[in-house]
């Protein structure tokens, strides 16, 4: 583990398209958060745009419309994430939910015959995400921990290229 000098304050960067996430506060050494549109992902750090990208996904729901009926959009993301240096998908629920969809989803019951994606398909697709495209994937359980991961993940990018 590399032992970091003491890093400068840093300022989140959320995108502007962004819905329902996170604003993060002044704490520690986070400074709080700027909204801004980003070209890729949800997150990053003011000034290191360019080598950390955070992708959000709320729902199993939201995963099985990207990975379904938006997988060009959401591959096409894929792609410009490959420039980052760091590059996280943040899933605010667990693989077992993941593993019983759509069980527990808001699908109506009429609708889920209708399904044309798995769970077992997009459990494959985050596999070759992290093996094919080195994106680091994370299953937090929660928006809660969610927001606490990215907040970890975004002040040790911060520590790792501090100056300082």
């Amino acid at each position: 583990m590399a032992k970091y000098k003491t890093a400068p304050p840093y300022t989140v960067v959320r995108d502007t398209r962004e819905q329902k996430g996170y604003f993060f506060k002044k704490f520690n050494t986070c400074n709080g958060t700027v909204q801004r549109k980003l070209d890729t992902g949800d997150y990053s750090i003011l000034g290191m745009e360019e080598k950390v990208c955070i992708e959000r996904k709320a729902s199993v729901v939201e995963l099985a419309n990207n990975v379904g009926f938006d997988k060009r959009r959401f591959t096409n993301e894929i792609e410009r994430m490959k420039d980052f240096p760091h590059r996280f998908l943040i899933l605010e629920f667990s693989l077992t939910d993941l593993m019983n969809f759509p069980e527990g989803s808001d699908i109506p019951e009429k609708e889920i015959s209708k399904l044309k994606i798995s769970n077992k398909y997009m459990l494959r697709f985050l596999m070759e995400l992290q093996i094919n495209d080195d994106i680091n994937v994370i299953f937090c359980d929660s928006k809660k921990n969610a927001k606490w991961t990215v907040l970890s993940i975004l002040k040790r990018i911060n520590e790792k290229y501090s100056t300082r």
